[in-house]
């Protein structure tokens, strides 16, 4: 009975944890966009300055690909967990 409940446990955080990663991918998209509308500023020495837009996308990009590798190694955990029943 401990073990199914542990089981349980182990299903909905692995649920929660792939929601959290799809809902940080979604995000990505919007910030593309605001990104593109970008246009350079002319901030004067001293000034708050904002990254330029290519290392911006650069960011994006990397974002995006750290994302799909964490996505890719929790989908190799999965299929692990499954074939040990979800024990942890």
């Amino acid at each position: 009975m401990v073990s199914q409940t542990y089981n349980a446990i182990a299903i909905r955080r692995y649920a929660m944890f792939v929601d959290c990663i799809n809902f940080a991918t979604e995000q990505l998209g919007p910030l593309e966009a605001l990104i593109n509308r970008m246009k350079p500023g002319n901030a004067l020495p001293g000034e708050w300055r904002v990254p330029k837009v290519d290392e911006l996308r650069a960011q994006l990009s990397k974002a995006r690909k750290d994302l799909e590798q964490l996505k890719a190694h929790a989908v190799k955990y999965e299929i692990e967990l499954k074939s040990r029943e979800w024990r942890v």
